[in-house]
This record gives structure tokens, sequence and C-alpha cells, in this order.
């Protein structure tokens, strides 16, 4: 099966520095001083398989649509934590990618890609944050309940997002994204229950090691999700794929979809400058209401 990438790191080399200038934004380490101890673990994706099921990774299919499935990963994964701690009820749908992906080109990128497939990490966190996240559901303006790789790279993709879902998306902003730039960086914002895009040309096997790890090896332009890490013995990011149940090898009970990334190697791509914590996203989930049972009696 053919895997969709779809990261464009020729447009992220001019458009991030733009971005960074133009919008004042800052590194997660501008509002970390210092960057404090924290936890020798944190696994995020224990509150995505909560909500979700086992099988709460995402497949983008052969659609170039990875940097739009990194950014629906995050929300859900914020969507989750909230879940979890009782401040939201579950949805009927999870974030949709195609909007996010329509949306990073068009609206943000001002469809300057045309029709090649592709996006870019600030551009998917500008647009959540300007716009916001879309639920999968049907809408009358366009059918998001089901995830299609043809109608993710069809003639949306260089349109834009259907005008009347942008007052519903506005909603649900993801109103703050901080640019990580260092390992450090990424376990600050894990820690704090931020989710992480990750975007970079480093590719690797498809055959995880016995503990889990990935091999870089070779050339992929993609862009995934970091969802924990590990700072003892081996310290290491949990990076989830948008591929499904791609990888094997890894310990029993290893999630497919993730592969730990070694410091020295996740430091290498989190240089590359195109990589997003993103925090504070008003969920589609409703909010948790009072609890009426104590009242009852």
């Amino acid at each position: 099966m053919k895997h969709g990438t779809g990261w464009r790191p020729d447009i992220a080399a001019v458009e991030v520095p733009k971005a960074v200038k133009a919008d004042g934004l800052h590194g997660l380490a501008f509002f970390l001083a210092p960057i404090g101890n924290f936890p020798d673990a944190v696994d995020l994706s224990k509150a995505l398989e909560i909500v979700w099921g086992e099988r709460w990774f995402l497949d983008q299919g052969d659609c170039g649509s990875c940097v739009a499935f990194g950014a629906a990963l995050a929300c859900d994964t914020l969507t989750a934590i909230e879940i979890v701690g009782n401040r939201r009820r579950k949805p009927s749908g999870r974030t949709d990618p195609m909007t996010i992906y329509w949306g990073s080109r068009v609206e943000i990128g001002g469809g300057r890609l045309g029709q090649e497939e592709g996006s870019i990490g600030v551009w998917a966190a500008k647009y959540l944050q300007k716009f916001g996240a879309l639920e999968q559901r049907r809408h009358a303006a366009a059918n998001l309940a089901i995830y299609s790789p043809s109608v993710c790279c069809g003639s949306n993709s260089y349109r834009g997002v259907p005008d009347a879902l942008e007052p519903i998306a506005r909603q649900y902003p993801v109103r703050r994204y901080a640019q990580v730039k260092s390992f450090d960086e990424a376990v600050a914002a894990v820690a704090a229950g931020y989710p992480v895009t990750i975007a970079s040309a480093q590719g690797f096997r498809m055959r995880l090691d016995s503990q889990g790890f990935g091999t870089a090896s070779g050339t992929w332009n993609h862009q995934q999700c970091i969802v924990g890490y590990e700072l003892t013995p081996t310290p290491c990011l949990w990076v989830a794929n948008s591929w499904g149940a791609c990888y094997t090898g890894g310990p029993d009970g290893w999630n497919p979809a993730v592969m730990k990334v070694r410091k020295t190697t996740s430091e290498r791509m989190l240089r590359e400058g195109d990589s997003w914590a993103l925090s504070d996203h008003e969920t589609f989930a409703p909010k948790a209401g009072l609890d009426f049972s104590r009242l009852n009696f």
C-alpha cells in the first residue's frame, strides 16, 4: 500500500521564518524560563486509547495530507485529555483532517501550491487558530463523516474550505501554538499535556527494534505527532504516524502506529523548524454538565 506524505520542506524553509517574524511567534522555551524538571515518562496516547479505543491511530491513505493528520491527531489528543479529565463529554466524531488540509493550503497558504499535494505545519497551526477544527460528521455543506483520500486531495484542496463551514469551524479554535525546536522543548510540551506536530525529512525503517525504537533511514517529507516521551534509560520521543498500523516489531503489546525516536534523531528533526505545540483547543466536544446524581436524595 502506498502511504502518503506531503510535508513541503521547500515551502517551509521560506514560510516558517516569515510567519515567525510577521506573527511574532515564540518558541516554547520563551514560555519556560528555565525549562524545569519533568517526569521520567509521559504518554498522552493513554487518553486517546481511553476515549477512542486501541485503534485510535489514523490513516491518511495515499493523499499527501500528513500535515493535516498530524494536526488532527494533536486536536484529538487535546480533546481526549479534556474528556478523561471530566471537563468534556465524548463527541460523536473525531477531528476532521480534510478541512485542516484544505484550509492550511488555501485560507492560510493562499493557494500557492495549486493542484500540487502537501502543506506545512505552521499553516495548519495558523489555520486552527484563525479558523478552527470541525468534527467528522455530516454537515449541511459537506459530508465530513468519513475520510476519503480522493476527496481530501480533490478540488477543495485548491479551492479551500466551503464557505458555509467556516463559521462553524470558528467556534472551535486552537488558540495557542508555539514553535518547538529542541528535545527539551518537546518534553516540556508533552509533560504539560500539549501534543506536538513534528515535520521533517527524516525517514525510518518500518520495522521497530525490540524496545520500540525506529531506525533512521532514508527520507520522508512527513508530518507526524509527538504523543509521549521517555527520559530513562534512553531519552526518546514517542511519535505517532498517520499510516494506520504501519510498523512491525516492538515489544509485546506495542502500538503499531507509534515509534520511539532517540533524542539525537529527534533533535535533528526538530531543528528543521516546522514543529508546533498546540494548546487551548475550544473543542467541539460538549462541556461536561453538572453531576445531578449527587443532588438527588
